[in-house]
């Protein structure tokens, strides 16, 4: 029998070894590859998040402006509002209504109430008799 040795291995030293051949293109080739890959699809993804994230602000931007329309129509209904009760309540207005549409007309003398103090007591009414809150009319 025969026995067949391998050579001895030496320790590996710090200095590079280039390798050339078919074996040094195929260990490099797959891995930018497959960088290559996934920045392309990195770059994608991140476009198609850019688009959803703008026709997301494009819809909100929407919503604020009808929002704003509607509030600057507010705004000027408040206005003509104001406008109109400041009409309605003027005071020659009031009585132009009370005078033409319901027949009134100014007194021609005033007369004046004499006013009563509460220590008054001259003027003094009687106390009711029975309860007067008891509810029952018996």
């Amino acid at each position: 029998m025969t026995a067949v040795l391998s050579p001895a291995r030496l320790p590996q030293t710090t200095t590079d070894r280039r390798v050339s051949g078919p074996s040094a293109r195929t260990a490099t080739r797959p891995a930018v590859g497959v960088f290559g890959a996934l920045a392309v699809v990195g770059f994608f993804a991140t476009l198609l998040a850019l688009a959803a994230f703008h026709s997301i602000v494009v819809s909100g931007q929407f919503e604020f402006d009808r929002l704003q329309r509607r509030l600057e129509n507010g705004h000027e209904r408040a206005q003509v509002l104001r406008a109109e009760v400041a009409r309605l309540e003027s005071p020659s207005r009031i009585l132009e209504v009370a005078n033409g549409r319901l027949g009134m007309v100014f007194p021609p003398a005033r007369v004046y109430l004499a006013s009563v103090a509460l220590d008054d007591r001259l003027t003094t009414l009687a106390a009711p008799e029975g309860d007067p809150f008891s509810g029952s009319t018996r």
